[in-house]
Order: C-alpha cells, then structure tokens, then sequence
C-alpha cells in the first residue's frame, strides 16, 4: 500500500547532483506551496549525477490526497529512474475498463514504454511511488557517474527498505503495534 498521486502532480523537479543525496520539489493541484524531497540514496544511472525536471501536460484532482499526505518528504531513495518498462495502453480508461470486465483484457492495444518510477520511503508516509508514462521529462548533463558497485550497493539499500516497509506493514495489518514485538538489542528484525 503506497501513496500514489502520480496524476495530481502539475510538474516537479529531482536532482541527484550530489552523490548520496536526491532532493527536489513537486507541485500538486490544489496545493499552493511544493512539496518539499529531502532523501538519503542515490537514483538508478541513468538518473545518478542528473537533474530531472517533469511536466504533467493533463493533472486531475485525486482528493484522496488532500489529507495525510506530508509535504516535506524526508527519508530513503527507493527506486528512481527513467527507464522502467511500462505497457501503455492506446484506449481511453473506459474502453479498458469495460475490456476487463469482460475478461477481454488481451484484446486492448498497447505498446512497452519508459516510464518515470519515483520511489522512496518516506518518514511520515511509509511508500510513495509516482509512476507515469505520460509525462514531459528533461534531463540535465551528469555531474557523477554511477558505477555498477555504486549500483549493487544503492540495489543493497533498496531492497532493505522494501524488507522493512513490507514488515511494518504486515505487522500494522496485523493488529501489531510497533514497540509490542520485543527485541534482544543488537538483534535484527528477521
């Protein structure tokens, strides 16, 4: 279960010009100031050392924002890149909608594209993910590169901060409140 207002998002910026840190703004309908990116890691390469900017061409409220979701967003890089493969689809919602419904759903036309996947683990809203193939990007010259050990070792981190938030959240839809499992210190949560 994570936050995803990819389509209430107007344009936004992340910049990952200093190794080990991405920071950024997002501006949301409805909302008069930017939400504040303020996170611990680094993109995937083909983002690592860039500046990219985005513009959402057709934002539509999605109200179930409006509340509860922070906007300073500190916390860890999940996955961040520009070039995670995505079917699009070609029709309207509605004709995919109706396509499922009845269970036709092979039928509809689409085409493998790169989407943008912003990740991260926030400290106040657990996983937010903006995932869109829809919107106008534009990346800056690199100013670091990643190596594939820089890679392997962002990879490490991510995949922790998936452990970690698939455990707290199993643990909160368990009825199991944080602090109630006991730990011996030092001892890991596996």
């Amino acid at each position: 279960m994570a936050w995803r207002f990819d389509k209430c998002v107007i344009n936004g910026e992340i910049d990952n010009t200093v190794r080990g840190r991405v920071t950024g703004k997002l501006w949301l309908l409805g909302r008069e100031e930017p939400m504040i990116l303020d996170l611990v890691g680094d993109a995937w390469p083909d983002l690592a050392g860039c500046r990219l900017t985005f513009v959402n061409t057709n934002p539509v409220p999605q109200p179930q924002y409006d509340e509860g979701l922070s906007m300073r967003q500190t916390g860890s890089v999940g996955d961040i890149t520009a070039s995670m493969k995505l079917k699009k689809l070609l029709v309207p919602e509605e004709e995919w909608m109706k396509a499922m419904e009845e269970k036709r759903f092979h039928e509809v036309p689409w085409v493998l594209s790169n989407s943008l996947y912003l990740e991260w683990f926030s400290d106040r809203n657990g996983r937010v993910v903006i995932q869109t193939t829809d919107y106008k990007l534009e990346v800056s010259e690199r100013q670091w590169e990643a190596d594939a050990d820089d890679q392997a070792a962002q990879q490490a981190i991510n995949d922790e901060n998936m452990r970690a938030y698939m455990e707290d959240l199993g643990r909160a839809l368990g009825g199991q409140e944080d602090g109630q499992e006991e730990r011996k210190e030092g001892e890991d949560r596996d």
